[in-house]
């Protein structure tokens, strides 16, 4: 029997809600979520080859942008989400790159199909 390789989920995610959140959807698709808390320990992980990278864009701090660059020269999705009338910071995510750049409620509501997509 061949072992399935488990997808791994990198957050910038400091809410306490969303996270387990994350953690709980992810672990039910056979994911596990790691967290890290800094743009260098986002950079550190991506060696570790994750199937997605989600940010939280009341959680980053400057120089997010060039580990959103790094994460995309590897290949590797990036998602990003925030309050919905934080405007400036969803164009800034989308400029950056991300792949998707959801409001809070959207991304709370259609986490497990935004994950399935990204985990199956």
């Amino acid at each position: 029997m061949e072992a399935k390789a488990i997808k791994t989920v990198l957050g910038l995610v400091t809410n306490l809600m969303f996270s387990t959140r994350i953690g709980e959807v992810a672990s039910t698709m056979g994911g596990l979520v790691t967290l890290v808390s800094s743009n260098e320990e986002l950079e550190e992980k991506l060696d570790i080859h994750p199937s997605l990278i989600i940010l939280d864009l009341t959680a980053v701090q400057p120089g997010w942008k060039e580990a959103v660059a790094k994460a995309k020269a590897a290949g590797i999705p990036v998602l990003a989400y925030g309050p919905h009338v934080d405007v400036e910071a969803h164009e800034a995510a989308t400029e950056a790159g991300c792949d998707e750049v959801f409001a809070n409620s959207k991304f709370r509501v259609d986490l497990p199909n935004i994950l399935k997509k990204y985990l199956a």
